[in-house]
């Protein structure tokens, strides 16, 4: 590898041996399952993360475990709880940017015979326990889709210090199709979908009746691979992202103060946190309102994610029997997450302060 391969520069920030550049994180984290031949095996993912990480665990042919998650940072805690549920692999995520402790759950997922892949995709550059978000776990992946702290518009990576795996992800990698027009009309019509969907399914829980046709029409979007001009500017991207840290820091601090006083909540974030989003909690009762309010002056990006992804898992893997995760379904209740630009931070704080007023 040379300082002009992207993989050189994603292996020296995650502090890893190996590198795969795929399609999206969600890809790698199909691969890995497959290269692990986890398949008919249970894997635990936070109750509350993206739905395409369930998507990639059903793609690989393994069996989806909620876990509950900690109230207090949305991400996992510690130790996990299973519910007796014995699992081969788990999912823990950064939610937010805000750094999960993987020291604490590497350990018990030592104990316990349990694989660790670490969902970084929203946490480039950040740093978790010491080690930079990547580093963790059997396996790691990024993201450099739209939208995320590497923005490339498509793509991501998945890392490992282990040779023959890395071998056997690549592979698996170069089984799949290449990013082209037609995934990128998929997505499109994906995303519109479930948006409009997600809004309603806790309100209308009949509508998680459709995922399942829903899924047998789109699932192949969670894995692809990238071609040589997907891959052009990531170079340049990952420079930005690690350029950009100090901006979304800064950012971040004046949210805060813009905040204080109101009848609203952040989460609690360590130094080496790098945030994709502004994570805000509202009251239940009164956050779609809120959110409403944003979206009419002018504050687009402001959405309530995640959701939890109870609705979607009972319709899509009903033989499994799902434990309850009453933290995640408050959490999910409660967050409005936020772009991290200037204009948000005077955007918000006005419409906030009047309408709390």
């Amino acid at each position: 590898m040379t300082l002009d391969d992207p993989t050189a520069l994603i292996c020296t920030q995650a502090q890893r041996r190996h590198s795969v550049l795929v399609g999206r994180a969600a890809t790698g984290i199909y691969a890995a399952l497959y290269a692990f031949g986890l398949q008919g095996k249970l894997v635990g993912i936070p109750a509350n993360t993206c739905y395409v990480v369930l998507w990639a665990v059903l793609h690989a042919g393994c069996r989806p475990v909620l876990l509950d998650i900690d109230p207090l940072t949305g991400n996992l805690p510690l130790e996990p709880q299973t519910n007796g549920e014995l699992l081969s692999a788990i999912i823990p995520c950064h939610m937010y940017g805000i750094t999960a402790p993987l020291a604490a759950i590497c350990c018990w997922a030592k104990t316990q015979g349990v694989i660790v892949i670490e969902d970084a995709a929203l946490a480039y550059g950040a740093i978790a326990d010491g080690k930079p978000a990547g580093a963790w776990g059997d396996v790691s992946v990024y993201s450099f889709g739209a939208g995320k702290i590497v923005d490339n518009g498509v793509g991501g990576a998945v890392l490992t210090n282990d040779m023959r795996l890395a071998a056997e992800i690549e592979r698996v990698v170069a089984t799949l199709p290449e990013w082209d027009n037609y995934f990128i009309e998929g997505t499109n019509q994906w995303n519109a979908v479930y948006w409009a969907l997600h809004q309603y399914e806790d309100k209308n829980p009949k509508l998680s009746a459709l995922y399942p046709a829903l899924y047998e029409a789109y699932r192949e979007l969670v894995v692809y691979r990238l071609d040589a001009e997907d891959l052009e500017g990531l170079i340049t991207r990952l420079s930005e992202a690690t350029a950009d840290r100090e901006r979304r820091i800064e950012v971040a601090s004046r949210l805060d103060a813009a905040f204080e006083g109101l009848p609203v909540s952040t989460l609690p974030r360590q130094e080496g946190d790098t945030l994709w989003k502004y994570p805000l909690l509202v009251d239940a009762r009164v956050r779609d309102d809120v959110l409403s309010a944003l979206w009419e002056h002018g504050v687009h990006e402001a959405t309530r994610w995640y959701p939890s992804l109870r609705y979607m898992t009972a319709a899509l893997s009903p033989e499994v029997m799902q434990p309850m995760t009453p933290n995640a379904d408050m959490f999910a209740a409660q967050i409005i997450n936020l772009p991290l630009s200037s204009s948000t931070v005077v955007q918000t704080s006005e419409v906030l302060s009047d309408w709390f007023a």
